[in-house]
């Protein structure tokens, strides 16, 4: 009954990209006075580098003492709504950087969320808020899924080719499966580096995954950059075109993309990616709408698969 309740409060939502931008400067506060600001500014920076240790990190005191010099916009709480503190997140972004931390950046992986069983007296709609306020506080886009909108078996432990392939279905780039562990819970994230298990709590799956991706990207863009030539064969239209394009800027690594050459069914741009041509590789695979991607010295060949 439990798992049936679940499934109706997980409901599945349509298909989008494997990334989504994410809105970091926006935040809703419960504290009142000055601690309002200070309260939004420890979540700005949770969700801007996707380090939990950024709210208290000595790197940032300078931003934690001055929170208002950062603010655009503040809508006191009305009837039914807490305040709202609006911030300059590129500003902040730039202090993270000045003080030597790194930036997550906005456009990150959408993380496919489904539950194949529970312990015992969860509650289904408290679960969903959970993880719902958890993706929020960490910056890391969630699709909540049940376990047979996923095509995934109820009770039963998946294994990472059906899991990454549930991802993939729901428009995501990884999968995070809850499963009871006695009284508690044990979530695994799955993508295409393999697996990790978060033991724990409700949430302790969602605070592992923001804390696994973001240290992923941060490897990925502490390399250098190079330019490399990316070559996507299949691109017929000019919607198709700008499909390519917009997805390719999402990868991770990748800092900028410019049109280079366009043939029949074919279309190659120049791209700036921390890493080069290997991690422009790596970031391409498994990624949706492309596919097969092969690697020659310093150009990328790849099949765009609508």
């Amino acid at each position: 009954m439990l798992l049936t309740a679940l499934a109706a409060t997980l409901a599945s939502v349509s298909v989008r990209a494997a990334t989504q931008s994410v809105a970091i400067g926006e935040v809703a506060v419960s504290s009142t006075g000055d601690e309002a600001f200070a309260e939004a500014m420890r979540v700005a920076l949770v969700r801007a580098t996707g380090k939990r240790a950024a709210a208290q990190d000595p790197a940032f005191a300078a931003l934690r003492a001055d929170p208002r010099r950062y603010v655009q916009i503040f809508r006191p709480a009305s009837a039914g709504s807490p305040a709202i503190v609006v911030f300059d997140i590129a500003a902040i972004e730039r202090s993270i950087e000045a003080a030597g931390r790194v930036v997550w950046p906005r456009e990150r992986p959408v993380v496919l969320v489904t539950i194949v069983s529970a312990p015992p007296g969860a509650d289904p709609v408290a679960v969903r808020a959970a993880l719902e306020t958890a993706g929020s506080a960490r910056g890391l886009p969630l699709r909540l899924s049940s376990a047979q909108a996923a095509g995934l078996k109820s009770g039963e432990e998946p294994n990472a080719q059906t899991a990454i392939a549930a991802a993939r279905r729901a428009g995501a780039e990884a999968a995070l499966i809850g499963q009871a562990d006695g009284g508690e819970w044990q979530w695994t994230l799955f993508d295409v580096e393999g697996s990790v298990v978060f033991p724990g709590g409700v949430v302790a799956g969602v605070d592992g995954a923001a804390e696994t991706l973001s240290s992923m990207s941060h490897a990925v863009t502490a390399q250098a950059e190079s330019t490399v030539i990316l070559r996507i064969d299949g691109v017929r239209t000019l919607a198709d075109h700008v499909r390519v394009q917009r997805a390719a800027s999402a990868l991770t690594g990748v800092r900028g993309v410019l049109p280079l050459e366009v043939e029949a069914e074919r279309a190659s741009f120049r791209v700036q990616v921390a890493g080069g041509a290997t991690a422009l590789l790596e970031a391409l695979k498994g990624v949706r709408p492309f596919a097969t991607p092969a690697v020659t010295g310093e150009r990328v060949d790849v099949r765009f698969e609508p």
